[in-house]
């Protein structure tokens, strides 16, 4: 295989002037991974993704493509967006409304040069179900369908990495989950590194390897996305009141009598609503950290399925005379099934208390705690 046709790292390191907005930002992609840029209404993510793809230009920094450079400041590298081949999609799809459905896709092809290797025509057509609609003009097509179309035209073109802008903002909610779990699988399946910026948590939850947090032009945070997803401290840039921990487990069992699903997580077993995914299904679970109680023993008499144990790490209060407070645990994990008082740390959790609770109960890091919150607090996403 001609080295042009290999999956390669995307490596972004850009400085960016918009009016009133400063940006400076790096994140590196994987093939067969997703990047998640997550912040407030006017961060600069949208910003970062045009600069990438070279749709507005830079101040400086660097863009490349494995060893290859596609933008570099210093050497004056500064490519056209088709020789970058870095695909922008978002949700207006930009199909060509004088073209059918067919003729929107060969578009992809047109330019391709022989070094590049590109999916099929046919193998992403059957992958996208778009065979009955080839003679249609995009007029005649829904919205999930012409989000279809877009993504395929966009692989049919054989990129480097996929820029992905909001891509189902213009569809209906009840429509979203199916086009999620396609673009779920486009990072392994066509082996190429994928960026998302999305409103919606539960995108970024099901799509994101790693996360970085943007806040007025600048990162915040970033990092592996159950890790940064978690830490409640970043609230303010995520999901406010909702914010919670994302667990990362395995389906074990299904109780068709309950209509109930076991997951496990670092070891300990999480009773949710039942889901579709089969036992062994990796799965991430969300809990927000308002749902979740603390206790010094399991409790006898209570409504919650799920008690866990773990050790407090952190207390975070807000202001000397704040209402409340977060408090960060750690999941125990055994480190022997048949010993389960050698533990290690498992994965992290909030929980948002009020202040009086805290201070009452005398919760303090290196405690052990019992947490508890209902099988319907959680929400389940399946997890590439």
């Amino acid at each position: 295989m001609n080295e042009q046709t290999l999956p390669r790292t995307l490596s972004v390191e850009l400085r960016l002037q918009q009016p009133g907005l400063d940006i400076r930002a790096q994140f590196r992609v994987l093939p067969g991974k997703v990047c998640a840029l997550v912040g407030r209404t006017g961060s600069g993510k949208s910003a970062l993704l045009k600069a990438t793809a070279g749709l507005m230009p830079a101040k400086g920094g660097r863009i490349a493509l494995g060893t290859d450079a596609v933008y570099d400041s210093a050497s004056r590298v500064n490519k056209p967006p088709n020789e970058r081949r870095i695909t922008w999609l978002d949700g207006h799809t930009h199909l060509f409304p004088h073209l059918n459905v067919k003729a929107n896709l060969q578009y992809g092809i047109k330019g391709l040069g022989l070094t590049r290797q590109a999916p099929a025509f046919d193998q992403v057509v059957s992958w996208l179900d778009l065979s009955s609609l080839l003679q249609r003009r995009p007029e005649g097509l829904t919205v999930s369908q012409r989000v279809k179309v877009a993504l395929g035209r966009a692989l049919i073109s054989g990129p480097n990495a996929l820029l992905l802008d909001d891509p189902l903002g213009e569809v209906p909610a009840h429509e979203q989950e199916a086009l999620l779990e396609l673009l779920a699988e486009v990072p392994e399946r066509f082996k190429m590194p994928m960026v998302l910026v999305s409103p919606r948590m539960n995108e970024v939850i099901r799509l994101a390897d790693e996360v970085v947090i943007l806040h007025e032009g600048r990162m915040a945070s970033a990092g592996p996305a159950a890790q940064i997803l978690s830490d409640v401290s970043l609230s303010t840039f995520l999901e406010g009141v909702h914010a919670g921990s994302v667990l990362e487990g395995q389906v074990k069992r299904h109780d068709i009598d309950w209509l109930l699903s076991e997951v496990d997580v670092s070891g300990q077993r999480v009773t949710v609503p039942a889901t579709l995914h089969s036992v062994g299904s990796k799965v991430r679970l969300k809990v927000r950290a308002r749902d979740i109680t603390l206790h010094r023993a399991v409790p006898t008499d209570t409504s919650c399925s799920n008690h866990l144990r773990g050790r407090i790490t952190q207390i975070m209060l807000a202001g000397e005379h704040g209402t409340y407070g977060a408090v960060g645990m750690e999941l125990d994990r055994a480190l022997d099934a048949a010993d389960s008082s050698q533990l290690k740390a498992g994965a992290p959790i909030w929980a948002l208390l009020t202040r009086k609770s805290i201070q009452q109960m005398g919760w303090a890091p290196g405690q052990p705690v019992v947490l508890g919150f209902k099988a319907m607090a959680t929400t389940v996403s399946a997890w590439h």
